[in-house]
Formats: C-alpha cells, sequence, structure tokens
C-alpha cells in the first residue's frame, strides 16, 4: 500500500494503533518489560491489511527519588531512614565522613562528622538503559559538649583566693551549684570561699538548646 499506513501493535492484552508516514510511530508506555508484535498494517492508497510478525521489546527507563525527612539532624540524634520511590535496587553513596549504608541508605549521625553531605542514589545500567543516578542533601549539626574542672575540690573556707573554673569544649553556658550557700558566677565559674558557706556542693554547667541540638549539663 501506499502512505499513511495504518499499523496496529499488541502487547498480548491490549492493541496499539497509529497512522503516519513510513515510518509510523507508536508511543507505548510499559511499567515492566513488553514485547509488541504487529496485528496488521494498511496502506492507505490501496485499503489492503497485511500482518507481520515482527515484534519489538521496550524496557522501562529506570527512575526513582530519594528524601530524607528531619534534616538537618543534631550528631546525638538516632539512625535516620531514607524515603525511596521508582525502581529498587541501587545503592547509597556519599562523599567521606557520613556513616550511611550503601544498600539500605540508612544514616547514622552518631558515627558521622558534622557537615551537609550529598547522598546518591545509583542504578546501574541495565541494558539498553543507561544508568541512572538521583541525588538529595543533608546536614548533621555538631552536639554541644562540655567539661568543667577546678584546680582543688577542697578549698578553704576563710580564703578570698577567687577559684577560676577550667572548662573544656562549648562555650557560653552557665553555672549553678546545689545546694545553695556557693557564691559562684553564673557567666565565668569563678568560685569566691570567703563569702560562701561551708559545705560540699556539685556544681553544673549547662548549655542551652541550640537548633537541633538539645541542651546540655556537665
Amino acid at each position: 500500500g501506499t502512505a499513511p499506513y495504518t499499523v496496529t501493535v499488541t502487547d498480548g492484552t491490549n492493541n496499539y494503533t497509529a497512522t503516519g508516514a513510513n515510518p509510523v510511530s507508536i508511543p507505548v508506555s510499559p511499567s515492566a518489560t513488553s514485547t509488541y508484535s504487529i496485528v496488521s498494517v494498511t496502506g492507505g492508497g490501496t485499503g489492503i491489511g497485511n500482518t507481520g510478525s515482527a515484534t519489538v521489546t521496550v524496557v522501562p527507563a529506570p527512575a526513582a527519588t530519594i528524601s530524607y525527612s528531619g534534616s538537618p539532624w543534631c550528631s546525638t540524634s538516632t539512625s535516620q531512614t531514607v524515603t525511596q520511590t521508582g525502581t529498587t535496587g541501587g545503592t547509597y553513596s556519599s562523599t567521606t565522613g557520613l556513616s550511611i549504608n550503601s544498600s539500605t541508605g540508612t544514616i547514622t549521625p552518631s558515627t558521622s562528622t558534622a557537615g551537609t553531605y550529598t547522598v546518591t542514589y545509583t542504578i546501574a545500567a541495565a541494558s539498553p538503559c543507561a544508568a541512572l543516578s538521583v541525588t538529595t542533601s543533608v546536614t548533621i549539626t555538631a552536639a554541644q559538649s562540655a567539661t568543667i574542672s577546678y584546680a582543688s575540690s577542697s578549698i578553704c573556707g576563710s580564703s578570698t583566693t577567687v577559684q577560676a573554673v577550667t572548662q573544656t569544649g562549648t562555650t557560653g553556658g552557665t553555672y549553678s551549684s546545689s545546694p545553695s550557700g556557693l557564691n559562684i558566677s553564673s557567666t565565668t565559674g569563678a568560685i569566691t570561699p570567703n563569702t560562701s558557706t561551708i559545705g560540699t556542693y556539685t556544681l553544673t554547667y549547662t548549655l542551652a538548646a541550640s537548633g537541633v541540638c538539645p541542651a546540655v549539663s556537665a
């Protein structure tokens, strides 16, 4: 026959038809690998129908998305799971410093270095389709931490020498003591013995919650 042609193909369940000049394109969108066979070819100029045995296999291209909820996370947070849609069986990766399971995509903040990371989910090439990579970003914030100490744990009550604190780690916290009676600066941690009541005290250095990280006491 002569153009235009009407071509009908089947995937074994449904028929698909298109009309046009040579070649005739028939759009299909399979959700799984599908084989299409020609049912008929009709030439518009003659009206003569023909059947054929030619087949073509269409493999759906891989597609996926990944995401994590709650980022940024504090470095003390529990393990974080990924939400993945689309093609399964891929692998997860990131740059050095992020503790991530390559099979499940689960991130462990407590064993990761604080920072912002790009997480990549990669599906290997499977002929005739090329490999696919999709990404998302996550951030881990370093938790606050601190230690405090004094040169001596026993101080004479008549001493007029102010006892300075040695503090390491996160600054900006406040000092307090229990029970009441100790003359201590809430901002510097300095103790004045001669204006304090004789006794044994527990000293606490408190850092307020910061961003996604909770308050800390040392």
